[in-house]
């Protein structure tokens, strides 16, 4: 994988989705001021379009947060990696050297946690059939881990995210933290692998709802133009109502 090239595509998607969903604000704000001037009947379509709008407005934020925090854990992964194939000579030079890159490592693991944790948070809160499939995959790798990762001050919690004890973390054996995040085929390196097919995924989903909210500021005498809310799109999932994808 190109991380770099990765990057610079994702940040190019994310610009024009955001300009894609500003211009649809501004129709939407401009068409449900008309239809206020219409009938009863007309007004109650228009604010159920709202809500679907916000709706789906809220979980494209949720899928946005979820396709970065798996691309920087991807990149963060690559990084640490590269860490763990340095090697470093006995004067003053390599000893420095080797401790920037033990800081550096130790601040990445921490950064992985965090990422691990929203990118894990969403794919419960979003749901749908393929998000918690990945939540399961990501489950079994943590799982055959929770040993190791208790070594070195990072516990999984009831609910699946990992915690961190700071000190424990800092006054860890670097070895075996580097057994765990910067070896490939480690517990980091099959987490990153994971997350490439994370990130593919809420990059799809993205670009379905951007094309379903932006339909949303359509409207007619019939309510919205976007027949798809009406067709299976916008779902009751896990007793509550919400879009996924």
């Amino acid at each position: 994988m190109n991380i770099y090239s990765s990057r610079n595509s994702l940040l190019r998607a994310r610009n024009l989705r955001s300009a894609i969903r500003s211009r649809s604000k501004r129709v939407l704000s401009s068409k449900t001021s008309t239809a206020g001037t219409n009938t009863s009947s007309a007004n109650k379509t228009a604010s159920t379009a709202s809500s679907y709008g916000t709706q789906a407005s809220k979980q494209i934020a949720m899928y946005e947060k979820m396709e970065k925090s798996a691309n920087d854990i991807q990149t963060g992964t690559a990084e640490m990696i590269s860490i763990g194939k340095m090697s470093y000579t006995d004067d003053e030079t390599g000893k420095k050297a080797q401790e920037n890159d033990s800081e550096n490592l130790i601040a990445n693991v921490k950064s992985f946690v965090t990422d691990y944790n929203l990118v894990y948070s969403a794919l419960d809160d979003i749901g749908g059939s393929a998000n918690l499939a990945f939540q399961r995959s990501l489950d079994n790798i943590t799982a055959a881990n929770t040993t190791a990762l208790k070594e070195i001050g990072i516990t999984v919690s009831k609910t699946g995210e990992l915690t961190i004890d700071k000190e424990t973390l800092a006054n860890a054996d670097l070895e075996k933290v580097k057994a765990l995040f910067a070896k490939e085929g480690s517990f980091a390196d099959k987490i990153s692998a994971k997350m490439e097919a994370v990130e593919s995924a809420a990059s799809n989903s993205l670009t379905v709802l951007n094309k379903l909210y932006g339909a949303t500021s359509t409207y007619s005498k019939y309510g919205t133009s976007n027949s798809n809310y009406n067709t299976g799109y916008y779902n009751n999932y896990s007793n509550s109502s919400s879009w996924y994808i």
